[in-house]
């Protein structure tokens, strides 16, 4: 039954995933960040790494024009300033031409595992609570349906965990077990960079304490195996293993950078409170841990999570949203806590704890239910653009934006495909009139419209 159970949940996440793709975001990526993994998905499955184009290079005057969000501009060559995991992931799908099902996928497979261990370290019986809190979970769904890294991280990490799991209680292939855990979370690190170090440092302190040099070898092996996949994207990208996309062209800001500062306590705070309306029964957990007195495996969980939170400290660039998302790699890991609670209240058997439990549940269906009502309210108008442009006449087009959308500025919206020249549409920035002069010239023969939001479109002189 429990088998079943677990299939049936899956089932239920992969379809919930697939409604929210297909109905609610359209399979439109609704940020740069979306747009920059497609962008080099799309790149990796036609075997390059970059566009070229002399549009490219940061000394052009038509530069302003073309800067997109997220993508990085070098030398003439253009990519996603992200590392190259999950782009080779999504490349899969980019093949086949269903990128948008990768996330779906991995969230269902990512739902498995989240269940199978339920049912081998806690109970079968709780299951059923466990695929519940998913399901319900459309925080979860919604990463699940995007085009983001996130799920594919929570996958390479939870994955990891249960295969270091494994090791211990198989001596007999613990070194491959291990080696396998370490090349997990090295490849996490090729998706995301920092997510890789709690559970990292969780296991070895573990072997350390115990004196398990030798396994502790395999597993940082196996970590360093994959991990240094970076360092080879970043050579033949940039001629420089230890030069990140990211950090190119890096202004004085925070972003996309770690450091101390107060400003990470206020975005911490905000992203707790976004953790407690996509996911009530977290509070249960605050508010009951001295009378519930967790199991070891619970402290576990809350420890893991907990040093999720305070990896990201570091990071105080932005709260990171819809939901709380720079939370959501070890997101499983608070799931198997608050079922391990729910099971020490039905032990209890208090009717005050299990109103309290009844209570987090409907807590937990209104802010999903907000949650993706948001969501689709935002993604509707993020995509006045597309529908505008698809009033245009027919023929090849240039949309020179003059504003962005909802919640989307100009430079999340200047989305082109690698190769300019076999686009349909293409979509500049407008800028002065001489640059806008020369980059009509550089694309003759096709009409041109001025956008401002929202859904105004107005004709002017064609390119010559």
């Amino acid at each position: 039954m429990a088998s079943n159970r677990k299939l049936q949940f899956c089932v239920v996440l992969l379809i919930e995933a697939l409604l929210i793709c297909t109905a609610l975001l359209q399979r439109f990526p609704p940020s740069g960040d979306d747009y920059s993994y497609l962008y080099q998905a799309k790149l990796f499955a036609s075997g390059k790494i970059y566009a070229e184009d002399p549009l490219y290079r940061l000394t052009s005057p038509l530069h302003d024009c073309v800067a997109t969000n997220c993508l990085k501009d070098y030398q003439g060559h253009r990519f996603s300033k992200y590392p190259p995991g999950w782009p080779a992931l999504l490349a899969v799908g980019a093949l086949f031409g269903v990128p948008w099902l990768i996330d779906p996928l991995l969230g269902a497979v990512l739902g498995f595992l989240i269940l199978r261990h339920v049912e081998q370290q806690l109970d079968a019986k709780l299951v059923k609570v466990a695929g519940l809190l998913l399901t319900l979970s459309l925080f979860f769904c919604y990463y699940a349906a995007s085009l983001r890294s996130h799920i594919a991280t929570a996958l390479c990490v939870f994955a990891a965990f249960v295969t270091y799991d494994a090791a211990q209680q198989r001596s007999g292939r613990s070194r491959f077990l291990l080696f396998s855990a370490g090349a997990l979370l090295g490849y996490s690190s090729m998706i995301r960079y920092i997510d890789w170090v709690p559970l990292a440092a969780w296991i070895g302190v573990s072997l350390l304490r115990r004196k398990r040099f030798s396994e502790l070898t395999f597993f940082a092996g196996g970590f360093a195996f994959l991990a240094s996949g970076n360092l080879l994207y970043n050579f033949f990208l940039l001629g420089d293993p230890l030069q990140t996309p990211s950090t190119l062209n890096h202004s004085a800001s925070m972003h996309d950078r770690l450091l101390v500062s107060w400003t990470g306590i206020l975005v911490t705070g905000v992203r707790l409170l976004n953790l407690l309306w996509v996911f009530p029964p977290a509070i249960l957990l605050v508010a009951l841990w001295k009378r519930y007195q967790p199991s070891p495996e619970a402290r576990m969980y809350v420890a893991l999570f907990l040093m999720n939170i305070g990896i990201y400290f570091f990071y105080p660039a932005a709260a990171g949203g819809p939901g709380p998302r720079y939370l959501l790699t070890y997101f499983p890991f608070l799931i198997l806590a608050v079922v391990d609670l729910y099971r020490w209240i039905c032990k209890d058997g208090s009717p005050v704890l299990l109103g309290l439990w009844k209570a987090a549940i409907v807590f937990q269906i209104v802010g999903s239910l907000s949650f993706a009502t948001r969501q689709g309210f935002m993604s509707y108008w993020q995509r006045d653009l597309e529908r505008t442009a698809r009033e245009a006449e027919n023929g090849e087009k240039i949309f020179l934006l003059k504003t962005g959308t909802y919640h989307a500025n100009v430079g999340d919206l200047t989305r082109n495909p690698p190769a300019l020249s076999s686009a349909g549409n293409l979509y500049f920035a407008l800028c002065d009139q001489p640059e806008t002069h020369g980059l009509l010239e550089r694309f003759p023969g096709r009409k041109v419209f001025i956008y401002e939001y929202p859904g105004s479109l107005r004709r002017i002189a064609d390119s010559q």
